[in-house]
């Protein structure tokens, strides 16, 4: 699974190298695509069924999906609003301490 982080700048505003790495856009991928009806020809491409988010250079969804064979739809960026958008990958999206609240809590 790919780990994502949240941009977090000092009291300079300037980000560090490791917190760069969160700015690479997340895409929306799927199994299934579909023309879209609304307006005039050519009909768009829009994707049918669950929504996964993919980031570029990468042969997995963020929820750990294979996506050999997939469709990206470049012009859509990934998120959590649309209730098609697979849980697994808005979770993973999430920064490190939103996930650690979703988190079971253990008691040793």
């Amino acid at each position: 699974m790919s780990t994502t982080s949240t941009l977090v700048r000092d009291s300079s505003g300037t980000a560090s190298g490791t917190e760069r790495a969160a700015e690479i856009p997340l895409y929306v991928i799927s199994t299934h695509k579909v023309r879209d009806r609304a307006g005039k020809p050519p009909y768009r491409w829009i994707p049918y069924g669950i929504e996964h988010a993919w980031q570029p250079g990468t042969q997995r969804t963020l929820c750990g999906q294979w996506t050999a064979g997939w469709t990206v739809f470049w012009e859509r960026r990934f998120s959590a609003t649309p209730s098609t958008a697979c849980h697994g990958c808005v979770e993973a999206s999430l920064p490190d301490e939103s996930r650690r609240r979703l988190d079971p809590i253990h008691t040793v």
